[in-house]
């Protein structure tokens, strides 16, 4: 379920997703939820009491808002509740190499082209 009370938005994974596996297809309807409540609330909540999450899960619900928002944006929004000590850390090695993918776009779409000549 998703309560919204115009500054907190919480999202229950269990009570949206059920007792069904939480695969990447299920993490990307948490986005959706997130992000439709990201700039009408002050914060968003994601409670994942009662159920285990993939990685791919927690890929497509929470590692793509790395790039989708600020960095600080999210730290001051974003609440997770009832994650387990092993899915935090699955969760932070997700949002580290998210965060590493972007800033290595970053630098590959700024790197100046060489196009090499070939020999005639």
């Amino acid at each position: 379920m998703t309560d919204n009370n115009d500054t907190a938005a919480r999202i229950s994974i269990r009570e949206v997703c059920g007792d069904a596996p939480l695969t990447g297809t299920s993490g990307i309807k948490i986005h959706k939820l997130i992000v439709s409540h990201w700039a009408a609330s002050k914060s968003v909540e994601v409670d994942f009491a009662k159920v285990r999450p993939s990685p791919t899960f927690l890929h497509e619900a929470i590692g793509r808002l790395i790039g989708q928002f600020p960095k600080a944006e999210i730290v001051a929004k974003l609440r997770l509740s009832g994650l387990s000590a092993l899915d935090k850390k699955t969760l932070n090695g997700i949002v580290v190499n998210q965060y590493h993918a972007l800033v290595n776009a970053e630098k590959l779409k700024n790197r100046p082209r060489i196009i090499p000549k070939l020999k005639e």
